[in-house]
């Protein structure tokens, strides 16, 4: 009984941690989802979102890295193409906040190709975000 409640353990761990793509909108879409919400897309205000299928072509978004004191609102200018889902997180590069390329490689790995650095990472105190509100 216990080798079948182990089993069973075992092989749900592994349904789970199995990596799937996203899926995408349309031929004329790409995705991207981040660690960290995003605020604007193509200059309009959005409600803070985490995914989010994004047309094809030049696109800008400002994603919020939020820390104890302060917010960098870090702004991403770049070329989406069709079909290619993209990340956007805080693996310790230079910046705060980098975009990558997502790729899955197998059922069990991904793989972040081409970084983007931010054009600009303006740093905010909470409290200055207090008194723009």
């Amino acid at each position: 009984m216990k080798l079948r409640l182990i089993m069973f353990i075992c092989s749900s761990l592994c349904l789970y941690a199995c990596v799937q793509a996203p899926v995408i909108k349309g031929e004329e879409y790409a995705f991207i989802r981040s660690n960290y919400p995003i605020v604007k897309v193509n200059g309009n205000e959005v409600e803070p979102l985490y995914k989010l299928d994004i047309e094809t072509g030049n696109n800008t978004l400002v994603i919020v890295y939020n820390t104890y004191r302060h917010d960098y609102y870090c702004t991403f200018s770049w070329n989406a193409e069709a079909s290619t889902v993209y990340e956007v997180t805080d693996q310790g590069n230079r910046y705060p906040l980098t975009l990558y390329r997502w790729v899955r490689t197998n059922s069990l790995w991904a793989s972040r190709l081409d970084p983007v650095d931010p054009l600009e990472c303006v740093r905010k105190t909470r409290r200055e975000n207090s008194a723009d509100e």
